[in-house]
């Protein structure tokens, strides 16, 4: 079975990013749930649909962990720095150190 799923990921073009992703597979449900597509085509879909969610997922996974926060530095410059999840400050926290 990770052969086929193997085999099946190698379907999706190098060049896909999230959005395009996320929108093929709002086209894919639409089709599936409108129900006109023969069944054999509803499981070709459905499969590659699995494909792109689990695409999104660990795009969004890789996403997770690159939080940046904006700073003022002394000299009126901002700088991006980045911030790991586990030190992201609670909205409230961010109030005082706004511009």
């Amino acid at each position: 079975m990770a052969a086929k799923k193997q085999q099946s990921s190698a379907a999706l073009p190098a060049d896909l990013t999230f959005e395009k992703a996320l929108a093929e597979l709002e086209e894919i449900t639409e089709k599936l749930e409108d129900g006109k597509e023969s069944l054999e085509e509803s499981m070709k879909l459905y499969e590659h649909g699995l494909l792109l969610k689990d695409f999104c997922e660990q795009k969004l996974k890789e996403a997770e962990g690159k939080w940046l926060m904006l700073k003022k530095q002394k000299d009126g410059s901002v700088a991006a720095e980045e911030v790991p999840n586990d030190k992201i400050p609670e909205q409230n926290e961010l109030q005082g150190q706004m511009f």
